[in-house]
Parts: C-alpha cells; structure tokens; sequence
C-alpha cells in the first residue's frame, strides 16, 4: 500500500469517561477523502463503538496502543450493509444458533473497498470486552470484531486481539488475505475466512475460545507456523486446496469455550459445509504436514450427512497427513464421504498415540465411510488398550442430529459485563 500522510488519532481522545468513536470516524473519512493514507493511534486507551473503514487505508497502532470496545451493545452497528453469509437467513440454522438481527455488527467494518490494513506494533490490542447482548447469538454473544466484507487486498499484522464477544475476525468474500503475526486471546473464533480466495495465515498464536480458523467455500489457504489452542476445533474448515504446516496444535484450552464452560479441544480439523448457504466446489486437496498434535480430541472429523457437525453440502475429496506426531487423542476421528465421493485419506510418516477417554475406550483411532480409502505408510500407532487404528464408521443419533441449541447460563461471567 501506497502511504501518502499519516492522520493521528488526537491524544486528547484517549483516556476519557466518552467515546472516542467520532474522532476514529473522523480520521477514516478524511482518509478516504484524501487518498491512500494510514490512521495511526498513538499510545494510550481509546474506547470506541463501531467505526466504518474505507479503501486504500491502513490503520495503524504504536506501542502501547490499545482499542476498547464500548460495553453498551446500543454503540455497535452493521452500516446496513449486507453480509455475504447466507445461512443467517436460514430459519433452521437462526433457530438452532439462536442468531439475533444485524448479527454482522462490529467494532470495525470495511466493506467493498481495496487495499486494506490493520497492523501493530507490538504492545498494541484490541480488546472486544466480551460486550454482552441478552439478545444476541446463543442468548449472549455482542458484536464482532474485525469485519472485513468483499475487499481485495487485506493485511493483518502485528496486533493482538482480546476478549472478542463474536468472532474477533469476521472475514468473507474477500481476496488476496495475508495475516500475519497476529495474536488472539480468549473470547470466541479467531479467523473466519468464508467465501474467501488466496489465504496467508502465518506467525499467528491463536487461543481462542472457540475455532481458531474457521471458514466454508474458500479456496486456496496456507496456514504455517502458527499455534493453535482452543476449547473448540482447531480448524473447521471447507475450502479446495489447503497446505497447513509447521504448526502446533494444542488442547486443552487455555480460555474456555464460554457456552459450555469447557476446556477440551473437540477437533484439530473439523470438516464444514453448512446448509443454507453457497458452497461453490467440493472441498479437495487438502496436505497437513510437519505438525504437532497434542491431546486433540479427534484428529479430524469428517462426518458427511452430520446436520450437527454443519457437515450437509458438498463432500471433501481428500486428505493428507504427512510427518506429523499425534499425542494422546482421546475420541475416534471420523472420515465418512458421499456414496458418489467416498473420499480418501492419507497418513505417511505418522506417529500417533490413541488414549481413548471413557466414552471411547475399545473403538477404533479412525472410523472409516463405507467404500472410503485410507492409505498408510510408515505409521507409528501405539493405543492405551487393545484399540484399532482404523474400523468401519458407526453412526450414533447423537452425533450428528442437530438440535435447538441451548442459552447460556445467566451468570455472573456474562452479567459482569
């Protein structure tokens, strides 16, 4: 990005009993009146509600520079611009998600523009202060954090991001993604990229509280070096085309999943393609190597025809594990494809350790769909009992039959807020 002059948040705005949101307004919309420029805010709290980014802007965080969002649900908005998430229509996927109205509302939003950037220096956050909405997703969930909606030309770098009440980045329909050296703590998902092309995911330490990377209808994503921590699934992913490497997956969490007070991690991958929305190709070509699972849950779930799982449009082709170190798995991973698209999977150069927990103990690491291809070469598999590396599929009501998702507790955690 071009960088013609910088606009400086006033010092005068951090720090007070008031919003600072007019004063960001202000210097996005000279921004844009003036050309590529960058936004920088200098050291020191900002409390803000929603602010509307535009093209060829960067915005920009010194050390020590922190945004907060404002704790009254009332200062969020979504522009009224439309989100290209068509499942929120869904009256089926709204009832059991318990989805509210405007639920694409943000702290910061740009839609529709070009050359687009949030970086930080290190010291810098963004804090979404688990704002609570009684009316909100699943009876709590305030705004997101970061919506970035049709743009081409993003970069995320350098910030950290804390407390997200929704996701902290609500990313779709956008093109050409690098983030990286991001940090997220706590809160819900860390990075959704749904609808999206040509993904960089790199550096990132990622400690959510739900998915860490999350996104249907993506093509071509590369997620390396980063950690990945979660009470939820590490990945839940559909896209065609997805290298993910060099990276570590860890669980339990260290934040819990705010819903169900857990801590466990689900699934280090999780297959996603949900009802009610555009799902352009099938899911294919899909190489994880060098990475390092600990205590995932399942390895991967891949469950088509699960209504729970979000696992009930276009089929995953294929995947493969190379040179990775799985250690202490505690529930079966599952691989079940379409009786047209049974799908393969691929394990070279694996060492795993099945520890099946109580529920598990005596099933098999791996349940295979009927007619699908497992491939193995030069696997370690070692199990706490007598358990098989691999057996066929059996399908439980409980696993995949969606249900009305329950509220969350009215506790102080929520109420506190």
């Amino acid at each position: 990005m071009v960088q013609h002059q910088d606009l400086t948040i006033p010092a005068e705005a951090s720090g007070g009993a008031s919003l600072a949101t007019s004063a960001f307004q202000e210097a996005f919309d000279r921004a844009r009146e003036t050309g590529p420029a960058r936004v920088v805010v200098p050291a020191g709290t900002y409390r803000i509600g929603s602010v509307l980014m535009h093209g060829d802007t960067e915005l920009h965080l010194r050390a020590g520079a922190q945004i907060l969002g404002s704790e009254d649900i009332d200062d969020y908005t979504d522009w009224d611009i439309s989100t290209t998430l068509r499942y929120v229509d869904d009256p089926d996927i709204a009832r059991i998600q318990g989805l509210c109205e405007h639920y694409a509302r943000a702290l910061i939003t740009v839609a529709d523009a070009r050359n687009v950037a949030i970086t930080g220096e290190p010291g810098s956050k963004i804090d979404g202060v688990d704002c609570f909405d009684p009316n909100g997703e699943e009876g709590f969930r305030g705004a997101m954090g970061i919506r970035i909606c049709r743009c081409e030309g993003v970069r995320l770098s350098g910030y950290q991001f804390v407390n997200a009440a929704n996701w902290s980045h609500q990313i779709d329909s956008c093109t050409d993604v690098r983030i990286e050296d991001v940090a997220v703590r706590g809160g819900h998902d860390g990075f959704n990229v749904h609808h999206c092309d040509n993904v960089i995911i790199r550096r990132c330490d990622l400690r959510c509280g739900d998915d860490c990377v999350a996104g249907f209808d993506a093509r071509n994503v590369l997620i390396e070096d980063c950690l990945l921590n979660t009470a939820c699934n590490a990945l839940r992913l559909g896209c065609a085309n997805l290298l993910v490497e060099h990276c570590r997956f860890s669980g339990p969490g260290e934040y819990p999943h705010i819903l169900e007070g857990t801590y466990h991690m689900h699934a280090a991958v999780k297959y996603y393609s949900i009802k009610g929305d555009v799902i352009r190709e099938d899911a294919c070509n899909w190489l994880i190597r060098d990475c390092t699972f600990e205590r995932p849950g399942r390895l991967i779930n891949y469950d088509y025809g699960s209504a729970k799982g979000y696992q009930t449009e276009r089929p995953l082709l294929n995947v493969r594990f190379e040179d990775i170190r799985v250690i202490g798995a505690s529930q079966p991973s599952f691989f079940r494809g379409t009786e047209e698209e049974p799908g393969s999977l691929e394990f070279t150069r694996a060492k795993i350790v099945f520890d099946p927990d109580a529920d598990h103990i005596g099933e098999p690491f791996v349940q295979i769909g009927e007619r699908a291809v497992l491939k193995c070469n030069q696997v370690d598999y070692a199990a706490a009992g007598d358990e098989p590396f691999s057996g066929p599929r059996i399908v439980r009501a409980d696993e995949v039959a969606a249900t009305t998702l329950r509220c969350a507790p009215d506790d102080e955690m929520h109420r506190a807020k």
